[in-house]
């Protein structure tokens, strides 16, 4: 996420409802923490876009979450029980074998079969109640409502 798009409570790790004191004191601490140039600017813009016009202010409450957990103790033990450094590039990984495309075509030959023997479903009865003429007229509009689909009409 670029810097411009930056939440300024997710910067500072603050709930919306802070007062501005508050902003300051907690903008004083993570500066003093900042390792790099540019933790110390992103610190810097978010008190700039918190303590100047109130609209502004206003809408970065809004789109922030309103009980915000900036610190989770269950994904910091996750993270630091499962941080590996990157292997090196020349080390050999480990590669997935290539499948055996006769066993996949035995697993699959009988799927196939399966699904072509299956017998096409029966013809429903026509009832008692319809007479020969309700049935023509139901095919005739059948086959005049297919007519815009079919290229030969």
């Amino acid at each position: 996420m670029s810097e411009a798009n930056t939440n300024p409570f997710e910067v500072l790790r603050l709930d919306p409802a802070t007062p501005t004191d508050e902003v300051v004191r907690q903008a004083g601490r993570l500066r003093q923490r900042a390792t790099d140039e540019a933790a110390v600017a992103a610190v810097r813009q978010a008190v700039q876009a918190l303590t100047g016009r109130p609209e502004e202010r206003l809408l970065h409450e809004l789109l922030t979450h309103p009980a915000p957990c900036h610190v989770w103790p269950a994904l910091d033990r996750f993270t630091a029980a499962f941080r590996r450094p990157p292997l090196p590039a020349g080390e050999a990984q480990a590669t997935c074998p290539a499948p055996d495309l006769a066993e996949v075509a035995a697993l699959l030959r009988p799927l196939a079969a399966a699904e072509l023997d299956a017998a096409p479903p029966p013809f429903e009865p026509v009832g008692e109640a319809e007479d020969r003429a309700e049935i023509v007229r139901q095919t005739v509009e059948g086959i005049w409502q297919t007519l815009p689909f079919d290229m030969r009409a």
